[in-house]
């Protein structure tokens, strides 16, 4: 059984900070919000509603992971400016808040709470990524 929300929720400073840099959208069941490898146009805080992630690498494909409200996705790659190496599509109509990878960058250039409690949740994601590899059989250590 899949649990609420296997995200980080976003503290309420962060929410409100995410939601001025934001385009309200909504998108219905089975919407693809990016697929693994195209090119990152931002982050998305999901304010209702629920967004599955999942990795399919050749024969290998790892558990999906499904976010809730207050949850983001797609942080890594608006972060580092890379592709998006995981794809997400909505599972439950959702209302996001879309947060260009500009808007976010210049964000936390200019504000260190801000960006710390984005390499907080950045962090956990590693953490997180790495007990499933390990837990799945995949991982060396």
């Amino acid at each position: 059984m899949e649990s609420e929300s296997d995200g980080v929720v976003v503290s309420a400073v962060l929410r409100a900070q995410l939601l001025q840099l934001a385009t309200i959208v909504s998108k219905p069941v089975g919407a693809m919000l990016f697929r693994r490898g195209d090119a990152c146009a931002g982050a998305f805080l999901i304010c209702s509603g629920k967004v599955r992630l999942t990795l399919d690498v050749g024969p290998r494909t790892f558990l999906p992971r499904t976010f809730g409200a207050g949850c983001v996705v797609g942080l890594p790659a608006a972060v580092t400016g890379s592709n998006y190496s995981l794809s997400a599509e909505v599972i439950e109509e959702a209302e996001l808040a879309c947060v260009s990878q500009d808007a976010l960058g210049d964000s936390l250039r200019q504000d260190s709470i801000m960006c710390f409690e984005v390499m907080q949740i950045l962090s956990r994601e590693i953490s997180d990524t790495r007990s499933a590899i390990k837990h799945s059989g995949r991982g060396h250590g």
